[in-house]
């Protein structure tokens, strides 16, 4: 899991080149002359969203109170396959270097769809805001929903502008048998990180189910892991493929995170004896 970089072109713009593409229905000629009407009020409503956002207070904002039809006509604005979105997707996806990154919600699946950090429904007048729609993978969206803030605290974290934490949260717990191999990944916050944030942290992991997520997916990496610590065994001692596949997980947290749930599970598998005997 690692922090994705926003849009930083004008937000506002955006909305306004998202408005011009689209057309007035045959069953509804005054559509766009509608959503003109709304630009003065939009402007000041993505002016605020951009001072919560710069502050990471988003959970302080409240919905202005669309109804009908102004609420739907904003609504429909928002269309995953446009190319204005599919743009913006590509945009936020990419790293600085070039490469693609997966859903940072999970680091499980690849991206695709737009999840809106503050819900499109309750939240119309932000349905196209591009600072308030973050690329992941369908399972998170619709695990996430509409959940977002509870009591005025939010509960996912907003990967745009939370700053994740460099030391260990996430842990597995790794049992091998005869004839099995099972896996429990918990969270501990045993290396002092601040108490909200790793409460927001742990907000998050639940309301995606990612631990469980992370056991369903253990059997694939385990096996792939079990091949290339084979393989490195043909030439090296078991000391020298232990430091080895170490240096090698170590390369892939930074890339991918400190806490990225596959080299928290290859670490916790090169360190028990049980599972390097058999390559012995």
């Amino acid at each position: 899991m690692i922090n994705v970089d926003s849009y930083n072109k004008n937000a506002f713009e955006f909305y306004k080149k998202v408005c011009q593409k689209k057309r007035n229905p045959d069953v509804d000629p005054n559509y766009k002359n509608r959503l003109l009407e709304l630009d003065v009020n939009i402007g000041q409503f993505f002016d605020n969203y951009d001072l919560a956002f710069s502050g990471n207070l988003l959970e302080n904002l409240n919905p202005y109170g669309y109804v009908n039809p102004n609420a739907d006509d904003l609504c429909k604005l928002y269309k995953y396959s446009s190319a204005t979105l599919q743009k913006l997707k590509t945009i936020v996806t990419t790293t600085k270097n070039g490469r693609k990154v997966q859903c940072q919600n999970c680091t499980m699946n690849e991206v695709n769809s737009l999840d809106h950090l503050l819900p499109k429904e309750k939240f119309p007048e932000f349905a196209v805001n591009p600072k308030n729609l973050f690329p992941c993978c369908s399972k998170c969206n619709s695990y996430k929903g509409d959940l977002w803030r509870d009591n005025g605290v939010r509960t996912s974290l907003n990967l745009y502008i939370d700053s994740l934490p460099h030391v260990q949260y996430l842990f597995v717990n790794v049992e091998i048998g005869n004839s099995y191999m099972e896996t429990d990944f918990f969270l501990d916050n045993k290396n002092g990180i601040n108490e909200k944030l790793y409460e927001l942290i742990s907000s998050h992991y639940n309301n995606l189910h990612l631990l469980e997520r992370f056991s369903e997916a253990a059997d694939d990496v385990i096996t792939s892991f079990k091949h290339i610590v084979e393989s490195a065994r043909d030439k090296l001692t078991l000391l020298e493929t232990r430091h080895l596949s170490k240096s090698i997980i170590e390369k892939e947290k930074t890339a991918f995170g400190s806490n990225y749930w596959q080299s928290i599970l290859k670490l916790a598998l090169i360190d028990n004896d049980d599972f390097l005997i058999e390559f012995d």
